[in-house]
């Protein structure tokens, strides 16, 4: 279903918004067919919580797709990295992330015994600790036992001495809610929370003090939409796996916030290492409505991976209805961490904890560095720690770098394991942390190729603080000597040769796969760049190269060949 245009929804918005001057900052109208849009959302992967029984898959049209004009998320039985029901949860974190607001999202729930879908939002950083102190708020929740029942809940640690509490209600009100979608909507202030269906408020959590402990909804918070099948809710009344699969349909997401005032506005950009950013035009103040142009330019050896907290492009167009702040990331090209600098947050980094009764740990950020601070601790390292997920790794050597130290010296547990399935190591290192930082560089073989896995530094035998820097993981290049390339005309061609740095390549009828990969090396094997060729004719152009003799290697299925480009 094709949406209404955006200013006959300003039109139609309820009167109650545009009397406080809400204005739409961010929507996902799933227009464009074929997967989620990777500028507004990523994914979940594996088995990750409550015993539910589907593996979350990644850019898997099976189980998320954009159909008809609406997002379905599908939930099917079969084998899949060791699970027996696929499903899909996508996220927006650390690009579409926000504090307070209205969020609406247009919605229709499948239903039958096991199904568990769910709008709901989450803490971009955990800055009070592990769930739930730093809060979770669900927009709706509904099980598929429960048929006539909608959810809409918080959860927070509470002050009853259980460590979890929450609130919220159950409602009935809508009659077979799984016949039609429903416009469920939150609206999120600085001292309470309303839960709104069809525009009817059903329920309201109010601030009652600064204590954290109660409101934890001060800090940003990320979106998730996701269909669970079983586990510890979802499965109560068990599952009827014969109606599967099941689909979840989304129409629409809409994000509002409140406008300050009629303006000016200023706009801020925090630009941190390896790039710069344009604006035009530049302003010291811009009146309502302007509409301001920001490109974000990196510095040679990196590029541009994302506003922080803000999907879209590069160039990316804004208009101006509220004082902006806006954080261009740029990462090293050849890097395969995220936010491994901590220039102001810890954000692509997610949180382990074996047992939150007995072991608790605050994280948090202070002059670009990482602080992980043990506050309880089991003495068994891999009890606790931070990690980084869904990382693809080749059958090869890496390079593990970071600076690092700790309040009390101590043994540091570093793994590289399955993001699925049993979560077995892969790779298991130990490094004695001292009190002083120090540069620390291990070497990690990889013996088999896996997309899915996760580095996991574990410290459940520290108690203090421990603080990391600069994490990089990169692929070591192997120097290839020229004596160990064979010419060959036969699987593709390079023409003009010799050329200025601009050349084409021709890969033969026949020759080309879809791992089919060019790579670049000097004359003593040093690698210039490698690039997946989709084409039979592809354009380069490397201009930057200083003249002199290169190597060019085709390789696809295992099989290479290689030839000499000469660069005047």
């Amino acid at each position: 279903m094709q949406k209404t245009a955006f200013f006959l929804i300003i039109i139609l918005f309820p009167l109650f918004l545009s009397a406080q001057k809400y204005v739409m900052v961010w929507n996902e109208e799933f227009n464009t067919p074929g997967l989620p849009d990777s500028t507004k959302w990523s994914y979940e992967s594996g088995k990750i919580r409550n015993n539910e029984l589907q593996y979350y898959t990644v850019k898997r049209l099976e189980n998320a797709r954009i159909e008809d004009s609406v997002l379905v998320i599908e939930a099917r039985k079969e084998k899949y990295n060791g699970a027996d029901y696929t499903s899909a949860s996508i996220i927006s974190k650390g690009i579409g992330d926000w504090k307070y607001g209205k969020i609406e999202i247009s919605a229709k729930v499948p239903t039958g015994k096991g199904t568990w879908p769910a709008l709901w939002m989450m803490p971009t950083n955990s800055d009070y600790g592990t769930w739930p102190r730093s809060g979770e708020i669900d927009i709706m929740e509904y099980v598929g036992f429960e048929p006539q029942y909608l959810h809409y809940t918080c959860h927070f640690e509470g002050t009853n001495g259980t460590g979890h509490q929450s609130s919220g209600t159950k409602s009935a009100s809508i009659a077979n809610p799984f016949n039609k979608f429903i416009k469920f909507a939150i609206i999120w202030t600085p001292d309470k929370i309303e839960w709104y269906a069809n525009d009817v408020k059903y329920f309201t959590y109010t601030k009652k003090s600064d204590d954290y402990r109660t409101w934890p909804f001060n800090k940003e918070f990320y979106l998730i939409l996701n269909l669970a099948y079983g586990g510890t809710w979802g499965g109560t009344a068990g599952v009827d796996d014969t109606k599967l699969p099941h689909k979840f349909l989304i129409d629409y997401v809409r994000v509002y916030q409140l406008q300050e005032s009629e303006g000016p506005f200023m706009l801020n950009i925090n630009t941190p290492r390896h790039g710069k950013v344009e604006i035009s035009p530049l302003m010291d103040k811009y009146p309502e409505n302007t509409k301001v142009t920001v490109t974000a330019i990196p510095d040679s050896g990196y590029t541009f991976n994302a506003w922080q907290y803000r999907s879209g492009a590069n160039p990316l167009t804004i208009t101006m209805n509220k004082n902006t702040e806006l954080t261009p990331l740029f990462y090293e090209k050849d890097q395969l961490l995220k936010n491994g600098e901590f220039d102001t947050n810890y954000s692509s980094w997610s949180f382990y904890n074996y047992n939150s009764q007995t072991i608790s740990y605050a994280p948090s950020v202070a002059d670009s560095t990482f602080v992980f601070n043990m506050t309880k601790s089991s003495g068994t390292d891999w009890h606790a720690g931070f990690q980084q997920s869904g990382l693809s790794l080749e059958k090869a050597e890496y390079k593990l770098t970071f600076d690092a130290w700790a309040e009390k010296a101590n043994t540091l547990l570093i793994t590289v394991s399955r993001n699925y399935g049993d979560w077995g190591a892969l790779i298991s290192k130990n490094v004695n942390l001292t009190t002083s930082r120090k540069k620390y560089e291990l070497t990690l073989n990889m013996t088999t190729a896996d997309n899915n896995v996760r580095l996991y530094f574990g410290a459940g035998k520290f108690t203090g603080k421990l603080w990391f820097d600069n994490i990089s993981l990169k692929k070591v290049e192997k120097s290839t000597p020229a004596t160990d390339y064979q010419k060959s005309n036969k699987t593709f061609s390079v023409y003009p040769n010799p050329s200025t740095g601009k050349f084409l390549i021709k890969i033969e009828p026949g020759n080309l796969k879809i791992d089919t990969k060019l790579e670049l090396f000097t004359i003593d094997g040093k690698m210039v760049f490698s690039q997946l060729l989709q084409e039979y004719i592809s354009e380069f152009n490397q201009g930057q190269l200083q003249p002199g003799l290169y190597f060019i290697k085709i390789t696809s299925s295992g099989i290479s060949n290689s030839e000499l480009l000469i660069v005047q």
